[in-house]
């Protein structure tokens, strides 16, 4: 036989925040609250009247409020980015990717290498092994100490780059083709191709969006329609989706610019190098080999842009791009408006202020720290 369902009471929850009884009492009576609903009508004040501190009277409050239409969207949302938009791998199913049929190829690894390298210049993570080895062997002679055996570990890395990991695959090439020369002009492409394209997509999806808002979407209707549900999507039909299909394959024009020649394996190459030095970047030790308190402020100290969001920026702004070149493959109708909307809610969790321009400085992006 099953178990009735325990009714939680006011003295219950009161009791729960840490009230004690003359407080719980006086909510009951004083106030009249005999259920949580009347809870829910109560104040901050009310709460720490009654003895409650403020804290917790505002974590109940939290708890007490019923989930609004524009929360319930956001989170649907959430779920449908993973479920609708493609995937990023890790860093060693990538690895694998970019090697996989004996060269290099022009696909989900190689967009996902564009992405990473970008980024790394965009805040100056090349430069970080040297600067490390600087400042690591100028607090060693400030100290009168000797350097740690890190410093030629990182002084190598600096002095002779090496991807055989990545270029093994490929008969004739090797590290020696990745010259900063040719660095520097993917990274000038990049700039003046790709990231123009990706904020100008990013711009078109949110106008898009506003006017699909402006024919009267509220927010409980715009939750059922990320959710998929056929009758919302029946009784608000979105715009024409042309602009976005077309912005999407301005995008892919821009990637081939960007991959021409041998842009692809440099793109590799770099790719690979900033996977190397984030990976450096990890170890505990350095920090106090060039007198830091914690890797935050070793990267302050070293004047880098690689913020604690770094990573989530990286994998976010990889989906989106990832997204925009696939939106092709997506049939038109309610599951194209879907994946748009998506693709949207996506863009809207991107820092994108973090590469150098406003989310509508098209053009302004820049920043760049050269090699």
């Amino acid at each position: 036989m099953s178990e009735e369902p325990t009714t939680v009471t006011v003295a219950d929850k009161l009791t729960e925040y840490d009230l004690d009884s003359e407080g719980v009492k006086k909510i009951e009576t004083e106030f009249g609250a005999t259920s949580l609903d009347d809870l829910a009508v109560l104040t901050e004040e009310d709460l720490v009247s009654a003895g409650m501190k403020v804290v917790p009277a505002r974590k109940l409050l939290a708890e007490l409020q019923p989930a609004s239409p524009a929360s319930e969207a956001a989170a649907i949302g959430a779920a449908s980015i993973e479920s609708v938009l493609p995937g990023v791998p890790d860093d060693g199913s990538w690895l694998e990717a970019l090697k996989v049929g004996g060269v290099l190829r022009v696909e989900d690894s190689t967009v996902i290498s564009a992405i990473r390298a970008a980024l790394a210049a965009r805040v100056g993570l090349y430069q970080l092994p040297k600067k490390l080895v600087d400042a690591m062997e100028a607090f060693a002679e400030t100290n009168d100490e000797q350097v740690d055996p890190a410093f030629f570990d990182l002084r190598q890395q600096v002095t002779r780059r090496s991807y055989a990991e990545v270029f093994e695959a490929v008969p004739g090439l090797d590290g020696n083709y990745v010259t900063d020369a040719r660095k520097q002009q993917l990274f000038e492409r990049i700039d003046s191709y790709l990231w123009p394209s990706i904020l100008t997509f990013n711009e078109q999806l949110k106008g898009w969006v506003e006017t699909w808002q402006q024919q009267g979407m509220n927010p409980t209707m715009l939750a059922q329609i990320i959710a998929g549900a056929p009758m919302a999507q029946a009784m608000m039909q979105p715009p024409d989706t042309g602009v976005l299909q077309a912005s999407a394959e301005a995008v892919n024009d821009a990637l081939n610019r960007v991959f021409a020649g041998t842009g692809v394996q440099i793109t590799a190459g770099v790719a690979y190098e900033a996977t190397q030095i984030k990976k450096t970047l990890e170890d505990s030790r350095l920090p106090a080999l060039i007198g830091a308190a914690n890797r935050d402020q070793m990267l302050k100290q070293l004047d880098a842009g690689v913020s604690s969001s770094y990573t989530r920026l990286e994998k976010s702004l990889t989906k989106f791009v990832l997204g925009c070149i696939k939106a092709k493959d997506v049939p038109a109708g309610d599951e194209e408006a879907q994946y748009f909307f998506s693709l949207y809610a996506l863009g809207n969790q991107i820092a994108w202020g973090e590469l150098g321009g406003g989310s509508g400085a098209v053009t302004a992006i820049g920043g760049r720290k050269d090699l």
